[in-house]
């Protein structure tokens, strides 16, 4: 799968999450509501490692246009625990953007 780190909704439509009827906010609960689902009570090692590829890109755009939220998703690129990794994607979720 390739990303190309515009925002989170990437990872939306990657899930099958993302319906162009729907405004930003019911995306956001339907993208959370997944993500809280396969994170308890065994974390997705898919999902997981979903979220680390488009993590990468996210990364790799910010850094290359030297945007400052660069450190925040290098660090959460540095979590090895995949629940870890997809309880704090819930939370920075609307943040995730380029």
């Amino acid at each position: 799968m390739n990303f190309d780190g515009i925002d989170w909704t990437e990872l939306s439509k990657f899930f099958g999450l993302f319906d162009e009827s729907d405004d930003d906010e019911t995306v956001l609960k339907k993208t959370k509501e997944y993500l809280l689902e396969n994170h308890f009570p065994y974390a997705n090692d898919t999902v997981a490692d979903t979220i680390r590829l488009f993590l990468v890109a996210l990364h790799d755009r910010c850094l290359k246009d030297g945007r400052y939220s660069t450190p925040i998703w290098n660090g959460l690129l540095e979590v090895r625990d995949n629940r870890t990794l997809i309880k704090y994607t819930i939370i920075l979720l609307e943040h995730m953007w380029y």
